[in-house]
């Protein structure tokens, strides 16, 4: 789940006005099935110099066996005869760049690989992804700038978007209204609505505080107007510990405290049974988290309903991305000039854009997100025939950028582990945020970048 990596945006809260569509989430469930599926080849028509190709994707997104997935690469491969792709099963973003970068040292890289956009700045300072600007310059036009900012530093494109993640609220609507609570749209709202929940029925919360999710800490601190990160092209400034952020941190503290939360990890097999049975109501997240809640609880179906995310202020509805994903190259790939062109294709061509849809995502480029205009709604809330003209307000005027630096793999490790321990023993949040900022910044210092106080 996550937010984005503009090139070294500003740390004001300047806002970018993409163009009237939806932009897109990540199915941050659902690993892949290994499989290995015919497709794809260089963006003409002819076969690569050294004849056929197979190209090895790393992706999450596409399951082997899904036939939305298969369709995609059918397609590819109808136009593109000579190079097949073999779909291979990654997990999530830390674990599958971490796999990436011992296969960059071992010289066996695959050709193309999904990740987070989280990762592209530590992949990139690594040297294990491609510059790929040249290879995507005939369909720059074919995704909104806002959104190539996610996957580019200094100028340079080392990624195609797939999906981004504008912030959302998916809640039981059939629970809300049972228990008579108002859906929030302020952070005060929530936690209003989290103590009434609570008091209706003391086994059931609101939402789970789940420590891992980092990206989500980050992006909420970014909606109160700080920036974990941010860089003007000499040297870092880290602001974990700004007041705006640490203002985050007394919320959710308080939360906790008064156990109107509950501390319970995502995705576990204990929090997908209170899911289930109605004890978890809502997942402040993006837009990708009905296909989440889909994917363990589809008896819940009709259920749910989305809504925009709380703000802190009554009337800002700038929100940042949460999430999101991208297409990227390795830099040892054996067949980078095929890979990159297949990835431009599925990611920014009207084709492949569209065919992203049926993953149950919002596709990055402008015809996929074009045409969730007349797409059915996610599956777990078939009735909400809006769901994709509210998500369209979510991020038609503004988004705030959200910066990672370097080292967010050192940041989120240490962030993690302290602010679990801290839930669980009601201890200072602040203290974390203020420990993980000396962490983050003696880190840069050590590796070598300068960092401005």
């Amino acid at each position: 789940m996550t937010a984005s990596p503009p090139p070294f945006a500003r740390s004001d809260r300047q806002r970018r006005r993409p163009v009237p569509g939806n932009l897109a989430a990540a199915a941050l469930a659902g690993l892949l099935a290994a499989a290995s599926l015919a497709g794809c080849s260089s963006g003409d028509d002819s076969a690569s110099d050294g004849g056929p190709v197979t190209l090895q994707f790393w992706t999450y997104s596409l399951k082997g066996g899904d036939p939305a997935a298969k369709a995609i690469v059918d397609k590819y491969h109808q136009e593109h005869p000579d190079v097949t792709i073999k779909l291979s099963e990654v997990g999530g973003t830390q674990e599958t760049a971490s796999k990436l970068l011992a296969a960059h040292q071992a010289d066996d890289t695959p050709d193309i690989v999904q990740l987070e956009y989280r990762a592209v700045p530590s992949l990139v300072v690594a040297g294990a992804v491609k510059d790929i600007t040249q290879d995507v310059a005939s369909v720059k036009n074919k995704i909104e700038p806002n959104i190539w900012d996610l996957t580019t530093l200094n100028n340079q494109v080392y990624g195609v978007p797939q999906d981004i993640g504008p912030m959302m609220l998916t809640y039981r609507k059939d629970l809300f209204a049972k228990y008579g609570v108002k859906v929030p749209t302020t952070w005060a709202e929530y936690a209003d609505a989290a103590e009434q929940l609570h008091k209706k029925d003391p086994d059931a919360y609101i939402a789970s505080f789940s420590t891992s999710q980092f990206e989500f800490f980050a992006a909420q601190a970014a909606q109160a107007g700080a920036q974990w990160w941010s860089n003007d092209g000499k040297s870092w400034t880290v602001g974990i510990d700004s007041e705006p952020s640490l203002k985050t941190a007394d919320f959710w503290q308080d939360l906790v405290d008064r156990n109107l939360v509950k501390v319970e990890p995502l995705l576990t097999p204990e929090w997908n049974a209170q899911v289930n049975d109605g004890k978890i109501l809502s997942w402040a997240a993006a837009s990708w988290a009905p296909s989440v809640l889909y994917s363990i609880a589809p008896d819940t179906a009709g259920k749910w309903a989305s809504a925009p995310l709380p703000q802190w202020k009554a009337g800002d509805a700038a929100v940042p991305f949460q999430g999101g994903s991208a297409f990227l190259v390795p830099e040892k790939s054996e067949h980078a000039k095929e890979a990159a062109k297949f990835a431009a294709w599925l990611g920014a061509s009207d084709e492949g854009s569209k065919l992203l849809l049926g993953l149950d995502i919002y596709p990055g480029g402008n015809a996929g997100r074009a045409a969730t205009v007349t797409h059915e709604p996610p599956k777990l809330m078939p009735q909400q025939k809006d769901f994709y003209d509210v998500a369209d307000k979510v991020i038609k005027n503004t988004t705030i950028p959200v910066v990672w630096g370097p080292n967010v793999n050192v940041a989120q490790s240490g962030f993690t582990d302290a602010l679990s321990k801290a839930a669980l023993n009601k201890t200072s949040f602040r203290d974390v945020y203020r420990a993980t900022q000396k962490t983050v910044v003696d880190d840069l210092k050590k590796s070598g970048y300068t960092v401005t106080p």
